[in-house]
């Protein structure tokens, strides 16, 4: 069943952004926090997280994004460094692979640090979805003022 979510969710998300371009995808609304392309950054760092665990876990991506993604991060603070709107894209195709292939390994072990109170893998990555869905809003409504108003995009 939980193959099933992420395969759904990870669709979705790419339905959505398979349209949008870089200069889309780092465009700054003017009353967001963030962007497109941040949204989808932090999407693929935290599932990393959520599913994978440390790096000795099995997380290749965290050190990666992390810099770039995490919470209380910001497009502002973007050094260049960064994948392009692109290669995020490559990278969420790639990780919904990697992730379908953890899944059987990953259900009933006990995490080595407990993330926002969940102590097993059981409970991060059925908190992945949910927060996967929560940014899919996001970038969709995102996608939707920019489609709707002349910024100049």
């Amino acid at each position: 069943m939980i193959e099933k979510q992420f395969q759904v969710s990870y669709n979705m998300l790419s339905n959505i952004i398979k349209d949008v371009d870089e200069k889309q995808a780092d465009f700054q609304l003017e009353l967001a926090k963030n962007n497109i392309k941040w949204q989808l950054g932090h999407v693929i760092m935290a599932n990393e997280a959520f599913v994978f665990g440390s790096e000795e876990e099995g997380n290749v991506l965290g050190e990666k994004l992390g810099e770039s993604f995490s919470p209380g991060t910001s497009p502002q603070d973007f050094t260049g460094a960064e994948p392009t709107f692109q290669e995020l894209k490559g990278i969420l195709t790639q990780q919904l692979e990697r992730i379908l292939n953890a899944l059987d390994d990953k259900i009933g072990q006990t995490r080595k640090q407990p993330v926002a109170g969940m102590a097993t893998f059981d409970e991060t990555i059925s908190f992945a979805i949910i927060h996967t869905n929560y940014h899919i809003g996001q970038i969709n409504l995102m996608k939707n003022m920019l489609m709707n108003l002349d910024q100049g995009v």
